[in-house]
């Protein structure tokens, strides 16, 4: 998930707009403060320099896992939108004209146009809270114990997590004028690779097949997926923790033995850019995309931050909302030709 730093903010006028208007409420909330500590108790006020450490704590544990290891790669192709657009539209184009051949030029030639679809991904907001009893929050703060830092952190954790699964699975009870919120899994648009045993299903499980079976599998049944829908660039290859393992084992067995682990073999395909093991992923779980935004991008109608509600008296209690807002828009061509695809298990 995005959040905000300067990089962002140098980026993005949206997200300097967005930022704006965060500090303008963090600002509000410490002049009541101030007001707060003039008249009764200094040390039930929370310091101005505690945002640089929320702040950070959210930097960090976006950058663990728990879908990290998808959402990292995903964020780079992201688009900025006012946060006012509960659905974004994008427009696709058919093929159009006909090429004529002659050797006077005076054949007929037929005049034609592209047609257009409209397709929309809803950019649902993400939040959650926490808060702290005044006087516990200082009692702990007198003991160099902040508690503050350790709700920040796992609020951050939980709704990193929900956006990272939110992709992967979309949420099928979210829908604006029609247009339901999909995930990678979910969308329409992306294509199904059926690994199980029913007609035209791959028949493999990943997490115990053989080197070759699975060579065969990403050469052959991966390729000829990625050729029907002309793609050409390198694709991410995200998997379970299982198959990580399977991935590990060394490429060949002790006679005719060559070094090297299936893993590192695999990434000498020229359709493969990286293979990454996610564990949102459990079992036969694969699942990918060509890492550019022509294919994918996350919407972000608006980066994830935090405030806190002012409080009007030394012992009101301290509440905080962490809180983004995101879309994720697959994209397809007129003919539905992607460049995103997962696994299904059909027998």
């Amino acid at each position: 998930m995005r959040y905000f730093s300067s990089q962002l903010l140098n980026s993005s006028r949206v997200h300097a707009g967005w930022w704006n208007e965060v500090s303008a409420d963090r600002e509000w909330f410490h002049n009541a403060e101030d007001q707060l500590a003039a008249v009764r108790n200094q040390a039930a006020i929370l310091p101005r320099d505690a945002w640089l450490e929320l702040d950070g704590i959210t930097r960090r544990v976006m950058r663990n896992d728990e879908g990290q290891a998808y959402m990292a790669d995903l964020m780079p192709l992201a688009k900025a939108v006012n946060i006012g657009k509960l659905v974004h539209l994008n427009r696709v184009s058919s093929d159009a004209g006909a090429v004529t051949r002659s050797l006077s030029g005076q054949v007929p030639t037929p005049v034609d146009k592209v047609t257009y679809d409209y397709r929309g991904t809803p950019v649902p907001i993400f939040s959650t809270a926490y808060g702290r009893e005044w006087r516990e929050w200082n009692t702990l703060q007198s003991e160099n114990f902040d508690a503050l830092s350790d709700d920040q952190e796992a609020h951050t954790a939980k709704i990193r997590r929900d956006m990272a699964r939110y992709a992967l699975d979309g949420d099928a009870t979210i829908a604006v004028s029609g247009y339901t919120a999909y995930g990678i899994r979910t969308s329409p648009y992306s294509k199904a690779i059926n690994l199980g045993s029913a007609a035209g299903g791959a028949n493999i499980d990943l997490t115990t097949a053989g080197s070759d079976a699975v060579d065969t599998f990403i050469t052959q049944t991966l390729g000829a997926m990625l050729d029907a829908n002309l793609i050409t660039g390198k694709v991410n290859l995200y998997i379970s923790p299982e198959i990580g393992r399977n991935f590990d084992k060394s490429y060949s067995g002790s006679t005719g033995f060559k070094g090297g682990t299936l893993l590192s073999y695999l990434l000498t395909n020229r359709r493969i850019n990286k293979i990454v093991v996610t564990f949102e992923l459990k079992g036969n779980e694969f699942f990918g995309f060509v890492p550019d935004a022509e294919f994918i991008r996350p919407l972000i109608g608006m980066a994830v931050n935090t405030t806190a509600k002012v409080r009007l008296n030394p012992t009101d209690n301290y509440q905080f909302l962490v809180i983004g807002a995101m879309g994720l828009e697959i994209r397809a061509d007129f003919n539905g030709k992607s460049g995103v695809f997962y696994s299904t298990q059909v027998n």
